[in-house]
């Protein structure tokens, strides 16, 4: 995947200086979108979604004509490209919403461990559900509402990973001190368990 993601920041790379940025969004949505489209919901929160979203930064930089080093966050927001982690979020979501009935059974219907349940999609996507803000929530049942209120949502944020989406207060607000007390302290109880 890495290797088909490389080619096609190549061609973004090669085709940036003698096209327009309509036309470079036509070859990031073809060549780009569509293979981290199609391994998002496997792949999942992985590790190796690092790798992917250095890329993926890489490509949008390119893509904006920024400098190597700059932050990728406005760039995201300017060119309305949602960053891995709210491609990841969006596919769960909607996963959620199209098999609401499942997630709502799942655990009766079935007698399995907690853990097992837990390391589940439909854990997921409950969890990211429920730590939407209430204003994306009610649109649940109207789904093309809600696809349209959560892009507009993520694309407004545009989060480095999914904590982040836990950690936002509000539909307006992220406070990245919070985050990052949060990240610590999640760091510090993993490594008391080790």
């Amino acid at each position: 995947m890495i290797s088909k993601l490389s080619g096609a920041c190549y061609a973004i790379w090669s085709m940036v200086h003698i096209s327009n940025i309509k036309t470079i969004k036509s070859i990031y949505y073809s060549q780009f979108h569509s293979i981290i489209k199609y391994g998002i919901f496997l792949l999942g929160n992985s590790s190796n979604n690092a790798k992917i979203f250095t890329l993926h930064k890489k490509t949008v930089r390119i893509m904006a004509g920024a400098q190597p080093r700059t932050l990728c966050r406005s760039t995201f927001k300017q060119l309305e490209i949602l960053s891995l982690p709210c491609k990841y979020i969006l596919s769960l979501l909607n996963f959620i919403i199209y098999n609401q009935e499942d997630s709502r059974t799942n655990s009766s219907r079935h007698n399995t461990v907690l853990i097992n349940f837990q390391r589940s999609t439909f854990y997921a996507g409950i969890k990211t559900f429920n730590s939407l803000p209430p204003s994306l929530k009610i649109l649940k049942n109207d789904k093309t509402k809600f696809k349209t209120a959560l892009r507009k949502y993520l694309n407004t944020h545009s989060f480095y990973s999914v904590d982040e989406l836990f950690m936002c207060t509000n539909d307006l607000e992220y406070h990245p001190v919070k985050f990052l007390q949060y990240f610590i302290l999640k760091k510090l109880c993993i490594s008391m368990y080790l």
